[in-house]
């Protein structure tokens, strides 16, 4: 290493790489026609995001569904049902540009 300083100089490093998970993503939020764009935060579960939609969906927590679209994937393996309430929102690889759709549920 110091063979090559004292030959080449202390050189700019080539990149800036940041491997750390992303702990907030920007999704688009669909309900009833309406497209809410919105900063969510991935250590919640699916339950804490449902708490979180109330205010802008105006459906109780227990009466929604939601369905995890990535846009990369929807192609191949369409929506995908946020059905587990426990389950951590980072493990659905969310990322920015993604969409949440919410749907009333029926009885």
């Amino acid at each position: 290493y110091h063979e090559l300083v004292t030959q080449y100089g202390v050189l700019e490093p080539l990149a800036v790489v940041d491997l750390r998970p992303q702990s907030r993503v920007k999704v688009e939020v669909h309900f009833e026609g309406k497209v809410e764009v919105m900063n969510i935060r991935l250590d919640q579960t699916v339950a804490d995001l449902k708490k979180q939609l109330r205010t802008v969906v105006q459906l109780p927590a227990n009466n929604m569904r939601l369905y995890y679209i990535d846009q990369d994937m929807v192609k191949a393996f369409g929506p995908e049902e946020m059905r587990f309430s426990t389950r951590a929102l980072h493990s659905f690889s969310i990322r920015d540009g993604d969409e949440i759709h919410v749907e009333p549920k029926t009885k």
